[in-house]
């Protein structure tokens, strides 16, 4: 006859995978389509979240950076005002140490009027004591008495006030 056993199972068998391939074809097609899909959005997400941690990273080496410079300003500015008090500190300083001698100049200054006042006081009594004994032992009664109270009260004018 034609072909031989063989042939025709061979014949048969290239139908048979002819036939299932057009049939399965499509359906390994569509889940290879699928399978490519996944992958494909896989990897789109994978890009995405790829480039949000580096917007992150951005973000947070942006945030660091200006946390630095912050705290270099901090420091700048403690570093300063530090400066200034205690700068202010010495001129405070120097200006009670000034109010003080000053205060310590007019305490001795009173002390020397104080003193002065005091020595005019004993000398005019020394005075008025020596020329009342001089007075007393060289002058008559009558005359002692007018010239005492006089020479008195103008040595007391003169040398107390």
């Amino acid at each position: 006859m034609f072909l031989d056993e063989t042939a025709w199972v061979a014949i048969a068998f290239i139908l048979f995978i002819a036939l299932v391939w057009k049939k399965a074809s499509k359906a390994i097609i569509t889940i290879l389509d699928n399978r490519s899909n996944l992958i494909q959005d896989e990897l789109n997400e994978a890009r995405a979240l790829k480039e949000e941690a580096m917007e992150k990273l951005r973000q947070a080496s942006q945030i660091q950076q200006n946390s630095t410079e912050e705290f270099e300003k901090i420091i700048k500015d403690a570093t300063e005002t530090a400066k200034n008090i205690k700068k202010e500190a010495d001129i405070k300083s120097l200006e009670m140490v000034k109010r003080r001698e000053e205060q310590a100049k007019q305490k001795i200054k009173a002390l020397e009027d104080d003193a002065i006042k005091d020595i005019k006081k004993i000398s005019a009594t020394i005075a008025i004591k020596s020329a009342e004994f001089y007075i007393k032992t060289n002058l008559k009664k009558d005359d002692y008495h007018s010239l005492v109270s006089q020479a008195s009260k103008e040595f007391k004018s003169k040398f107390i006030n």
